[in-house]
């Protein structure tokens, strides 16, 4: 009878560590896998009056976008080794990812941000630690790739201030002129923010497969595009690069990038020309998860105003719909966004 309930037990245990995580807030989400733990960033869409979460990087195998750590010369792919235990919690505003080994924890954070004067969650802040359990300093280099999708249909894989269709794998190091990096999509899409820290060192924009079979570093000079016959057909991603640190003993290292959501390719693009970076930005300044919206200034703000309200409509008619289960914590997320759009609009109750 003992061994029945230890068997119980740790089936329960397993269960619960896997149990997927999911968190939402304004207009995007943050959920992670089931069986592999696998973080899964989403924004809110309306598709012929009906609200849909739109998958902002390919979910149809989580695994395709991974985070590969350099320690010393050696080079683990997490999630996919097992000298690193995966766990998982949530956070607030978030998801936190663990990866443990005996001599170093590798963290990663994703949490929902306002961003570019947005009064609602919009964005991501995506946060990469390392620390080092050991009592001798350690070699550090970081890669996240990202296997972006949502222009691959229409053969606009990426876009950027400079050049509205990217055909061909690019290298831009944090030299490079660019304000930001967008995978543009017909419903939903999707911009790292490259113009100021924090940000990655650099970024490859490649063929998925290619940058994915690199053992660490991936070399574009070739500037071929996006297919690899026979095994990777007109697929894309993105490579974030960062350089060597050395970490100390017992000390940590703590990298970070931003994402911004948006609509429809064009229309976010054009967004994006017209509000980003923010005209009252202060120099040196960077977004945080938990920052308050600025108020942004004139009519160059009103898609996004319109946006919001869009978003809080659909959840409000997703809750009607879905009455008998709508959670507390939803409702006064509702409750909490009609309230910011009051004070935006000016209404007392």
């Amino acid at each position: 009878m003992k061994r029945v309930m230890i068997f119980f037990t740790m089936v329960f245990m397993l269960v619960g560590a896997g149990a997927a995580l999911d968190v939402r807030d304004g207009l995007v989400r943050v959920a992670t896998d089931d069986l592999t733990l696998s973080p899964m960033i989403y924004r809110l869409t309306n598709i012929a009056g009906k609200s849909k979460y739109e998958p902002l990087w390919f979910n149809g195998d989580p695994r395709t976008s991974f985070i590969a750590v350099n320690v010393d010369g050696r080079i683990y792919r997490m999630g996919s080794t097992q000298e690193y235990q995966t766990t998982q919690r949530r956070i607030q505003n978030g998801v936190e990812i663990e990866y443990r080994s005996v001599t170093n924890r590798v963290t990663q954070r994703i949490m929902l941000a306002a961003l570019a004067g947005s009064r609602v969650a919009n964005g991501f802040i995506m946060q990469l630690e390392v620390e080092n359990y050991t009592s001798r300093d350690m070699k550090i280099m970081l890669k996240q790739v990202c296997d972006t999708w949502l222009g691959e249909s229409s053969g606009n894989h990426f876009a950027l201030a400079s050049n509205p269709r990217v055909t061909d794998e690019m290298f831009l190091n944090h030299d490079a002129n660019e304000l930001y990096i967008v995978s543009p999509g017909e419903n939903a899409s999707i911009a790292l923010l490259f113009d100021a820290a924090p940000r990655p060192d650099s970024v490859v924009i490649a063929n998925w497969k290619r940058l994915s079979d690199s053992q660490f570093f991936y070399d574009s000079e070739l500037m071929r595009g996006f297919t690899l016959s026979p095994y990777s057909i007109n697929d894309s991603a993105l490579g974030l690069y960062w350089s060597q640190r050395v970490v100390p003993a017992k000390a940590t290292l703590k990298v970070e990038s931003r994402w911004i959501s948006g609509g429809s390719g064009d229309e976010f693009l054009q967004w994006l020309a017209q509000n980003y970076p923010p005209q009252d930005t202060v120099a040196g300044e960077q977004a945080t998860a938990f920052s308050e919206a600025v108020p942004p200034a004139g009519a160059s703000n009103l898609l996004a105003d319109i946006e919001a309200v869009r978003a809080l409509i659909s959840r409000i008619d997703s809750a009607i719909a879905n009455v008998d289960s709508v959670s507390d914590i939803e409702l006064e997320s509702i409750l909490s966004d009609l309230a910011a759009l009051e004070n935006m609009a000016g209404i007392s109750r």
